[in-house]
């Protein structure tokens, strides 16, 4: 796998607010690896999305809230990834401990920069920061967190501050808006793609409001 392959490089997938719920789950797909980052337990983690017993799909949608369920046998996932509910296990599969040790799924590497999730299929390589830049990172991570109420959607302007990295492009307003998009990775329809609006907690949307350097 080239340093150039989708699959070893790092994505931005949501908000950690959209995974603070437990269940809560967001997917996305990069190359033709399907994944999913999930709230379990109050632990977020990241897999391939995709059950290691007949290979289907476990998510189909793009954010959501339910347990770590396989739709096609009712397998479901700890926040390891090791199969722990398994219908019919005694007539069907007769698995033990080290038996669904061995089913567990493929892990993905998830890491955050201030509130933004970031995954990557290769579970090797360089750290979100090293290939964001220490600088770039440090004010992502300082914007992500300046900016925590979600608005009504706007529409960048001229004047207004853009940032781009990865698959992600923020518009900065001087009036105090942050527009936040995050295109779809190599190899995912349009669905994947998000856009939301972020205002400062304390500030009024009208006001211009100290930013982040």
């Amino acid at each position: 796998m080239s340093n150039d392959a989708p699959e070893s490089r790092w994505f931005h997938l949501c908000m950690a607010d959209d995974l603070a719920s437990p269940n809560a789950f967001v997917t996305t797909r990069v190359g033709a690896v399907p994944l999913v980052a999930q709230n379990i337990k109050g632990r977020v983690v990241a897999f391939r999305n995709v059950c290691t017993h007949r290979f289907a799909v476990i998510h189909g949608e793009p954010s959501g809230c339910g347990p770590l369920r396989c739709p096609y046998h009712g397998w479901s996932f700890d926040a390891d990834g090791v199969p722990v509910g398994l219908p019919f296990n005694p007539t069907d599969f007769q698995l033990e401990a080290e038996g669904r040790r061995r089913l567990a799924l493929h892990p993905a590497s998830l890491a955050r920069c201030g509130r933004l999730v970031f995954v990557r299929v290769a579970s090797d390589g360089p750290s979100l920061e090293e290939e964001l830049g220490s600088g770039l990172f440090a004010r992502l991570a300082a914007l992500s967190d300046a900016f925590p109420r979600r608005g009504d959607a706007v529409e960048p302007e001229d004047g207004w501050e853009t940032i781009e990295t990865a698959n992600l492009r923020l518009h900065l307003a001087p009036n105090g808006a942050l527009l936040l998009h995050s295109a779809a990775p190599p190899g995912a329809d349009r669905r994947f793609s998000r856009t939301v609006t972020f205002h400062p907690a304390n500030a009024p949307i009208t006001t211009n409001a100290e930013l982040p350097a």
